[in-house]
């Protein structure tokens, strides 16, 4: 299992929270799977220009911001993100979180592998097949207040098409 945690990984995180917090949050279906509350960001944005460095074999698949407010009805809860990458990079953006919000990593028997902690300007990185949830079933917060978290799924870049 990899599984990595950086803190402190945007420089102006108050200003990077702001800028996301201007922008527009809407539900995004995806074949079968809908994204609730989410806003698309560039795949140049600050934090995936990091992520791009720290994980320089890959490229990204796709990269959102979530709002999850308090009660918002979410498509699933213990889930693997398999299909979207090899590797998730989730980046904790709520100033002060409850202090049970964060990541939990399952077994495939679905008992607890390990729980993080989510902190602000926090990134965690694991293997994507990974079975995990969020630590907060019913998520917390409302409007700016609300859970909010950057994702990011990069996929293995192929020696044969890195050059293409």
């Amino acid at each position: 299992m990899i599984v990595s945690i950086h803190d402190d990984i945007i420089y102006d995180v108050d200003a990077y929270v702001a800028d996301i917090q201007k922008g527009n949050f809407e539900d995004i279906s995806d074949g079968a799977s809908v994204f609730k509350n989410i806003q698309i960001r560039d795949n140049a944005d600050e934090f995936a220009k990091l992520v791009l460095y720290l994980f320089n074999e890959y490229k990204i698949n796709f990269n959102f911001v979530r709002k999850s407010p308090f009660n918002q009805e979410e498509p699933n809860f213990i889930h693997s993100d398999e299909m979207m990458g090899d590797i998730t990079c989730v980046l904790y953006l709520n100033k002060k979180p409850p202090k049970e919000d964060g990541t939990t990593i399952y077994n495939t028997d679905l008992s607890p592998k390990l729980t993080m902690y989510s902190m602000y300007n926090r990134m965690i990185c694991f293997d994507s097949s990974q079975l995990h949830s969020r630590n907060i079933f019913e998520n917390f917060g409302m409007e700016d207040a609300s859970r909010l978290i950057q994702v990011i799924f990069l996929k293995k870049v192929c020696k044969e098409t890195q050059g293409q």
